[in-house]
């Protein structure tokens, strides 16, 4: 069992998200050109990376890890524990290959916002859903995190 905070199952919840994702499919089809389009301007060393570690298959990677992060907002509510193990593999995995926790967190908040821009700005309960979920995946995101370890324990034994 998780140490971290992770929603509890909410059908209602869970409902809501799948409305907004298929409105979203249906306005914006692929949602990956648009979540890297606001990544990259966010985050420029981003590409880099992705590059590097692509081996030829940058484009491959970045719909892989697009995908990745839109199966972790899927199942959010239905299976919090699954992304939890998703990332407490893959963030501490990605940062010993010099890749920061930082750009999880902003490939998730890119593709929570592009997601956003198709809701309704009246629409307060979907809007206020989707910030939820951003603030509590960054924050998982972040938990996983080898350097966000190190510094937590390096205060314990300092302070």
């Amino acid at each position: 069992m998780s140490a971290r905070p992770l929603p509890a199952g909410d059908p209602a919840s869970q409902a809501l998200l799948e409305q907004i994702l298929e409105s979203a499919a249906e306005m914006l089809g692929d949602i990956t050109p648009a979540t890297l389009e606001l990544y990259y301007a966010r985050y420029p060393l981003a590409r880099q990376a992705f590059v590097e570690h692509g081996c030829g298959y940058t484009q491959r990677l970045e719909l892989e890890m697009v995908d990745s992060a839109l199966y972790c907002l899927m199942i959010w509510f239905a299976r919090p524990l699954e992304v939890d193990i998703i990332y407490s593999d893959a963030v501490p995995h990605h940062e010993l290959l010099n890749i920061p926790a930082e750009f999880f967190v902003g490939l998730q908040e890119a593709l929570v916002d592009v997601i956003d821009q198709t809701v309704a700005s009246a629409d307060w309960e979907s809007k206020t859903l989707l910030a939820q979920m951003k603030c509590q995946m960054i924050s998982l995101i972040n938990s996983c995190s080898i350097q966000q370890l190190l510094v937590l324990r390096q205060d314990t034994v300092i302070g």
